[in-house]
C-alpha cells in the first residue's frame, strides 16, 4: 500500500455523496444530505475546508477514516478506493493519512503515558523498527522535553496535549495530515503557537495539510485553497487571497463578516 511519490499526497473526491436518516426511516425518518456530490482533488496544495455548523465538515473527515459508508461516488487515497478496501489495507493507509482530533485530551488515552500514545499508532501500521527515534523524533518536532514521556495524558497541560496529539499524527510519518478545528480549544497565545507549529510542520516534512475549521484566520494562514461547504454542497473553491479578497457566495461572505466586523464595515 505504498504510493510512488511521497510529494504527492493525492486524495480524491469523486462525485462523493452521503446520505442519511435523521432516525430510522420506519419510524418516520426524514433523508438527510450531509454531503452532495463533492469533486475535490489534493494533491501538491494545502486545503482548509470551511462552512457553518452542519455543513458537511465532520462528514468529510470520517469518509477519510472509514468512520461512515459513502452512499454514491468515491474518495481515493493514494489512488485506492476507500470503499473497496479492506480492514487491513485501511490499516496500512493510515500512513499515509492522520488526524489531528478537534479535543486533545478527550482523544488521548489518560491510562497512557505519552511514550505508549506515541507507540501504539506506530504498532498499528506495522512499524516496528526505529520506533523510538521516530517517537523522540516527533516529541522534538513539536517542541516537548523526552522528560514528558513517562507521565500520563491527564498530567498534561492543554497546550501540551494538543502537541502530543500532533505528535501521535506525526509519529508514523503520514502525508497527509488533517486537523479537524486544531486550534478551538485554545486560547489565543496557544493558537498562534499551534499555527504557527503546523505551518513550519508542512514544510519541514513536506505534508499535505487538510484542515478542518471555522476559523477563516487560520485557513488563509495556514493554506494555499479554500473550500467552502454548506448544507453539504461546495459552494466556492479558490485561493485564500481570492476568497477572503473576492468572496462570491453568501456563505463566504458571512464567515468573513462573522470573524471580521471590521472587514465587513470596511467593504
Amino acid at each position: 500500500m505504498h504510493h510512488h511519490n511521497r510529494g504527492s499526497a493525492q486524495l480524491r473526491f469523486d462525485n462523493v455523496s452521503v446520505h442519511h436518516y435523521s432516525r430510522p426511516r420506519w419510524l418516520g425518518g426524514k433523508p438527510f444530505v450531509a454531503l452532495n456530490k463533492l469533486n475535490l482533488d489534493i494533491d501538491q496544495q494545502s486545503l482548509a475546508v470551511v462552512g457553518p455548523s452542519g455543513a458537511g465538515k465532520s462528514t468529510l473527515i470520517e469518509l477519510l477514516f472509514g468512520l461512515r459508508q459513502i452512499s454514491e461516488g468515491e474518495v481515493y487515497l493514494c489512488e485506492h478506493p476507500l470503499s473497496q478496501i479492506s480492514a487491513q489495507q485501511r490499516q496500512q493507509l493510515c500512513r499515509h493519512i492522520q488526524l489531528i482530533p478537534q479535543e486533545p485530551h478527550t482523544s488521548l488515552n489518560p491510562h497512557y503515558t505519552v511514550r505508549e500514545i506515541l507507540t501504539e499508532p506506530q504498532h498499528c501500521v506495522g512499524l516496528t523498527e526505529g520506533c523510538e527515534q521516530r517517537l523522540l523524533k516527533a516529541l522534538a518536532d513539536v517542541n516537548l522535553s523526552a522528560d514528558l514521556l513517562e507521565h500520563k495524558s491527564n498530567q498534561l497541560s492543554l497546550g501540551q496535549a494538543q502537541r502530543v496529539a500532533i505528535a501521535r499524527a506525526l509519529v508514523v510519518e503520514p502525508c497527509v495530515l488533517v486537523a479537524d478545528e486544531p486550534t478551538s480549544s485554545l486560547d489565543p497565545v496557544s493558537r498562534q503557537y499551534i499555527l504557527d507549529l503546523l505551518s513550519h510542520l508542512q514544510k519541514q516534512r513536506d505534508m499535505r495539510l487538510l484542515l478542518v475549521t471555522h476559523d477563516l484566520s487560520a485557513a488563509k494562514e495556514l493554506c494555499d485553497e479554500i473550500l467552502v461547504l454548506d448544507k453539504g454542497q461546495a459552494v466556492e473553491y479558490g485561493t485564500a487571497t481570492e476568497i477572503f479578497d473576492n468572496p462570491t457566495h453568501p456563505t463566504s461572505q458571512s464567515l468573513i463578516d462573522m470573524q471580521f466586523p471590521s472587514q465587513a464595515i470596511a467593504s
